[in-house]
């Protein structure tokens, strides 16, 4: 594919005797939102946790920016700009709001460049400069999850992973999280995106992929897929 900054041929991983993801195939073009829905235990977040170095794969290939990366660990797999934004948000409560986001830079040398960061999250999210001296315990669900967003832009990735980003918000929330990330995408920034809520998720994204116990079963153009009779029907309750 053109500009292709991901390419994931033939992914397994197995948890023992359970094969979580059973040789899946996944492309992301450089500069897109790329979407994948499925049900609970389809091997959603099992795939992001693989392509992020935190799973180990069983067998298959992960490519990023050309470079094989499967078998390289979390660590390595972030300074190359590969950046999580785990489900649960996952945030050091008892860390300031500016701690928790020095945390995502902590691999960063440039002290100027940083402090761009620092500006970029606070035009996405203003709220949270007015609670940087803040715990992040403190926050609201939902600024928890704009903190964990932040979090990861410190790192200044090429590509951001979101798993399940508006699970347990607010609709008006969910809004406001949404318009962040077609934000971001608007920066330039690739996004690959696991969520439940999938029409949302189909309507702001370019392709999408479609997974059930462990298989890619449906992929092609999001729009497309959002006005599929066997999408609204089982993920739309349409």
């Amino acid at each position: 594919m053109e500009d292709e900054i991901l390419k994931i041929e033939n992914l397994q991983v197995n948890y023992g005797s359970i094969k979580a993801v059973k040789g899946i195939s996944i492309s992301v073009q450089k500069g897109s939102i790329v979407t994948i829905i499925g049900s609970n235990g389809a091997g959603k977040s099992t795939t992001l946790g693989a392509i992020s170095g935190l799973t180990r794969p069983s067998g298959g290939k992960i490519i990023f920016r050309d470079r094989d990366i499967t078998r390289l660990g979390a660590a390595k797999t972030s300074q190359l700009g590969i950046s999580l934004v785990p489900e649960g948000r996952r945030i050091f409560p008892n860390l300031t709001v500016r701690e928790n986001m020095m945390m995502g830079a902590y691999n960063r040398k440039n002290k100027e460049e940083v402090q761009e960061n620092f500006k970029t999250v606070f035009t996405l999210f203003p709220r949270l400069k007015e609670r940087l001296k803040q715990p992040g315990g403190t926050l609201s669900g939902g600024e928890q999850q704009m903190l964990a967003i932040g979090r990861s832009l410190m790192a200044n990735p090429d590509l951001i992973m979101m798993d399940e980003p508006s699970l347990g918000l607010a609709p008006i929330v969910v809004e406001e999280v949404f318009k962040a990330i077609q934000s971001l995408n608007s920066k330039g920034v690739t996004i690959l995106l696991v969520e439940q809520n999938a029409a949302k998720a189909l309507e702001i994204s370019r392709y999408a992929y479609v997974l059930e116990t462990g298989c890619v079963t449906l992929q092609g153009d999001a729009k497309k897929l959002l006005e599929s009779e066997e999408v609204r029907k089982v993920y739309l309750g349409i």
